[in-house]
């Protein structure tokens, strides 16, 4: 199904919604009264099988960095976003997926992935963009990345990352989200079948992949499952703000919500209230879907001052991505953390309790009572420890070193890698990545340098590029 993205529709998708968006706000905030944080229901693996939680890791190059932190907070200032095309042109399009899981009633809404679409009136090139952990197919920084696409020429197609519950639900063959592997496989065979149902009068004349944050490693992965499958013959890959390790950079991110937010209820509440009023003004003010990093940060930025503040709203911002995922990947596994497997909610019901539980987990419980317990089962010889290692972009290191159409940006105090893992990055790449000397995470988004950069890269103009 393929439909204008109009004003109405985004109205009767909202309503629809509202559940869906206050969800993950109010797990942390809207039921903090309810006092201390409760047990889990039950554990996967018995004791003699307890699982090691991924090494905590060191501190990020950028959090103690003020400059990173508000970069991350505020993004581009508007006289320095690259030019931007008055108007694109935007399909919404809704496709049911052949391998999709049976849907848990509660998600009802997401039956059908949903992605968007930008088309040129004549043969052009297809860029793909993959959307950031937690995220949907249409944020506004997929609106930045679409409109300087756009511009250059290419038909534009935006996703949701695998880590965002409407992909989860209409898209994972697992339901599982966070392996970098399997949520590359699932991206690949999503992409065919959306490609596959374009309107026939749309030309491609090639295909490139490209996706920010979290996505920025989904792209490249993707290429290089298309480099042995060449089911699309992805020509080029483009990592925006990509992590070297989904499990290191979200556990240094719940070590900030720890360290700036707290753990205790009241501390929490505290930051919600400060920044309620404001969210609730943007979200009136908005014809957007969804509730994503944006809004939390224009309402930080409005509302907070100094950079303990920030990085508070940093650490809130990473974990409602996570709340999503562990809810959705508890009720697919059936683990038990926070979703009694015998009872699952239904339409309708209240989610309160499975709030109340889920507002303090860290990706470190994610990892030990949903994630492993459910890929140790499945993949025969695979450890804890086997599980972290295959989720590093090391995992394809020999194709990003010695590939010559894979390309990285990224800045010098992003606040989701550390010091070794940015030289990795250097060391691996070599000339095909661009390292800025000031941005934090994506807080350079849309910056005329890193647009006229990403449009080198993906068209074979940037220095490092084969010739």
């Amino acid at each position: 199904m393929i439909s204008d993205d109009t004003s109405s529709a985004q109205e009767r998708r909202t309503r629809r919604r509202i559940k869906s968006l206050t969800f993950a706000v109010g797990i942390l905030c809207a039921a903090l009264a309810y006092g201390a944080k409760p047990a889990v229901l039950a554990d996967t693996l018995p004791p003699a099988q307890a699982i090691e939680p991924p090494p905590a890791p060191g501190p990020a190059a950028g959090l103690a960095d003020s400059a990173a932190l508000r970069a991350t907070v505020f993004g581009t200032p508007p006289q320095n976003i690259a030019p931007m095309p008055h108007r694109v042109p935007l399909l919404e399009i809704n496709i049911a997926l052949p391998w999709a899981r049976p849907l848990p009633e509660v998600l009802w809404f997401d039956r059908r992935l949903r992605v968007w679409f930008s088309a040129q009136d004549k043969p052009a090139p297809l860029a793909i963009v993959i959307s950031g952990t937690g995220s949907g197919g249409n944020t506004a920084k997929l609106s930045l990345l679409r409109g300087a696409l756009y511009a250059a020429g290419y038909h534009v197609l935006t996703m949701p990352s695998p880590t965002f519950p409407g992909f989860i639900a209409s898209a994972s063959s697992t339901g599982v989200a966070g392996d970098l592997m399997q949520d590359g496989h699932d991206l690949y065979a999503a992409m065919q079948e959306v490609i596959a149902h374009l309107p026939r009068r749309i030309q491609i004349s090639d295909i490139d992949v490209l996706g920010y944050s979290l996505g920025g490693a989904n792209a490249a992965i993707v290429k290089s499952i298309d480099a042995s499958e060449g089911k699309l013959k992805i020509h080029r890959a483009v990592m925006i703000n990509p992590p070297v390790s989904l499990f290191s950079s979200i556990g240094r991110l719940d070590k900030l919500f720890e360290i700036s937010v707290g753990s205790g209820d009241e501390a929490v509440e505290r930051l919600y209230r400060r920044l309620y009023a404001q969210l609730a003004n943007l979200y009136r003010a908005s014809n957007r879907v969804q509730i994503d990093e944006g809004f939390l940060f224009g309402a930080a930025a409005a509302v907070f001052k100094t950079d303990a503040e920030f990085s508070a709203a940093i650490a809130l911002t990473f974990r409602l991505d996570l709340v999503d995922m562990f809810f959705a990947g508890d009720l697919y596994s059936g683990s038990g953390v926070v979703v009694d497997p015998k009872h699952p909610p239904r339409l309708g019901d209240s989610l309160d309790e499975i709030q109340r539980k889920l507002r303090n987990k860290t990706f470190a419980e994610y990892f030990t009572k949903v994630f492993a317990p459910y890929y140790l089962q499945r993949r025969p010889n695979s450890t804890a420890a086997s599980l972290i290692a295959d989720n590093r972009l090391d995992i394809i290191g020999a194709a990003l070193h010695n590939g010559s159409d894979y390309y990285a940006q990224t800045n010098s105090d992003d606040v989701i890698l550390d010091k070794q893992e940015l030289a990795w990055l250097r060391e691996t790449l070599g000339a095909r990545i661009a390292v800025y000397d000031h941005g934090g995470h994506l807080g350079n988004l849309g910056d005329r340098q890193q647009v006229a950069d990403m449009l080198d890269m993906l068209a074979g103009r940037w220095p490092g590029a084969a010739q």
